[in-house]
C-alpha cells in the first residue's frame, strides 16, 4: 500500500515511478562538496590573526594575549557558513525526493537571517541578499504536504536562479577574496623572512631555523590555496549539474542526463578525494 502511494505521489511528479538514483548521486557529492568549505585551515578570521601576529613580531612587541580587530573578518566567515548552510540544505532536500524519502523527512528552517551590511565586507550587492531568502523560502515549503502533490520539478525550478548565485558567489568569495588574502600573507611571510634572514649577528644553526619556518609556512599557505582551487571547480560543476537537470525536468529519466549527471558525480568525487589528500 505504500509502495503504490510513493509511486503515485512520484507519478504526479514525475509522469510515473521512475529511477532518479542519478539526481541522487549528484546531489549526495555535491553536499560532500559544498560542506568541504566549512573545513578550510585558513578562513578569513585567520588571515585576521596571522596578520596581527605578523604586526607584532615586525614591532618586536610581546603582549600576554593579542588582541586583534577581527570582528569583519569574523563577520565573513559567518556569512560564508550560512550561505553554505543554505546550499547544502537545498542538496539533502534535492537528495530526498530523489529517493522519494518524503515521509519522515523535514528540512530544517534557516533561522540565521542573511542581511545586507553581511556582505558588505565582500563588496556584494543584495541580490545575494535576496538569493539566500528565496532559496529559503524554497526550502522551508519543500516538504509540506501539500508540497508532495506537487512536481519535483517545482522544488529544482524554484530554486535555480537562486542557488545558481549563492554558489557563483560562494565560489567567488572563496577563489578570490580568500586567495588574494592567502596571496598577502605569503608576500609578508617572504619579506619577514627575507628582513630576519639579513639581520646580523644570526649564527648557522639560526639561519637555517629561519629558513626552515619560513618554507614550511609557504608550503602550509600553497596547500591552502590549492584546496581553495579544487573546492572552487567542485563548486563550478555543481552549478553546472544543477543548471543541466533545470533544463531537462521534462526529460528528468533520460539517459543522456543520467550520464552526464553521473559524470558530473564522479568529477566531484575525484575533487574532494584530491582535497581530503591535501589535509592529511
Amino acid at each position: 500500500m505504500k509502495i503504490g502511494f510513493y509511486c503515485l505521489v512520484t507519478a504526479l511528479a514525475l509522469s510515473g515511478c521512475i529511477n532518479l538514483r542519478h539526481i541522487d548521486a549528484y546531489s549526495a557529492s555535491a553536499l560532500a562538496s559544498v560542506n568541504q568549505l566549512n573545513e578550510f585551515d585558513d578562513g578569513f578570521t585567520q588571515h585576521c590573526r596571522d596578520r596581527c601576529r605578523f604586526n607584532a613580531i615586525d614591532s618586536f612587541k610581546i603582549y600576554r594575549k593579542l588582541n586583534c580587530p577581527c570582528k569583519d573578518y569574523e563577520r565573513a566567515d559567518s556569512v560564508v557558513r550560512i550561505l553554505v548552510k543554505a546550499t547544502a540544505t537545498y542538496f539533502i532536500g534535492l537528495s530526498q525526493l530523489s529517493k522519494n524519502n518524503l515521509t519522515h523527512y523535514r528540512v530544517d528552517p534557516l533561522k540565521k537571517a542573511l542581511k545586507a551590511e553581511d556582505l558588505k565586507v565582500f563588496q556584494l550587492n543584495k541580490e545575494v541578499v535576496n538569493a539566500y531568502s528565496k532559496l529559503a523560502d524554497v526550502l522551508l515549503h519543500a516538504f509540506t504536504d501539500s508540497f508532495r502533490q506537487r512536481k519535483i520539478k517545482e522544488y529544482v525550478r524554484s530554486a535555480n536562479p537562486s542557488l545558481q548565485l549563492i554558489i557563483s558567489k560562494l565560489e567567488f568569495i572563496e577563489f578570490q577574496n580568500l586567495n588574494d588574502l592567502l596571496s598577502f600573507k605569503k608576500e609578508r611571510l617572504f619579506e619577514q623572512s627575507e628582513v630576519l634572514l639579513r639581520r646580523q649577528g644570526l649564527n648557522e644553526y639560526e639561519k637555517q631555523h629561519a629558513t626552515e619556518e619560513y618554507y614550511q609556512g609557504l608550503e602550509k599557505i600553497e596547500n591552502s590555496q590549492m584546496q581553495i582551487l579544487l573546492t572552487s571547480r567542485s563548486l563550478k560543476l555543481i552549478a553546472a549539474g544543477h543548471q543541466k537537470i533545470d533544463e531537462n525536468l521534462d526529460k528528468i529519466s533520460a539517459t543522456d542526463l543520467k550520464q552526464k549527471l553521473l559524470s558530473y558525480a564522479k568529477e566531484i568525487q575525484d575533487l574532494i578525494m584530491e582535497f581530503d589528500k591535501l589535509k592529511h
